[in-house]
């Protein structure tokens, strides 16, 4: 009988809001871990970026300039996936599959500067002040299916 690849706890996917009660992903989403956000690229190949992200009313945000290589694809196919995780053992990981809805913004996105005072910490003011931003586009992933896995029951306790 094979075996299967990974021994993660795995909760279920198809549900279309993001399980905020959960340990794992509320730690993660409110933690300082980029997104990767996956989508199509105009040629079709697939494309990969790390991203800051903000949870706003549900959905995962993300903040680009209107010029970014990004905004164009996701105009053509807004199919998107993501993956944000913890990037240390043992690794605790969402899955997040949605539809990308652009929405052009004047100046710098409302959101943007505690975006940045997340990421930044103690140097966002310096990088705040020193921004001549004219436009962004606020991507918004509403979720359609997301996935946790949370392998703290695969390794060894001394790695805990």
């Amino acid at each position: 009988m094979a075996r299967p690849l990974y021994l993660a706890v795995c909760y279920p996917a198809g549900v279309t809001a993001l399980p905020l009660d959960d340990p794992v992903a509320a730690s993660l989403l409110d933690g300082p871990n980029l997104a990767r956000l996956a989508y199509s690229g105009l040629d079709g190949r697939p494309r990969v970026v790390p991203i800051w992200f903000t949870l706003l009313d549900g959905d995962i945000v993300m903040v680009t300039g209107p010029k970014a290589s990004k905004v164009r694809a996701l105009e053509a196919d807004n199919a998107v996936a993501l993956t944000i995780d913890d990037a240390r053992p043992p690794y605790k990981v969402l899955l997040v599959e949605g539809n990308a809805s652009l929405e052009p913004i004047e100046g710098i996105a409302p959101e943007y500067e505690g975006i940045a005072r997340r990421y930044l910490g103690a140097v966002a003011d310096a990088y705040l002040s020193q921004l001549k931003i004219k436009r962004q586009v606020r991507i918004r992933v509403h979720p359609r299916s997301h996935r946790i896995f949370d392998f703290v029951k695969r390794y060894p306790q001394s790695l805990h």
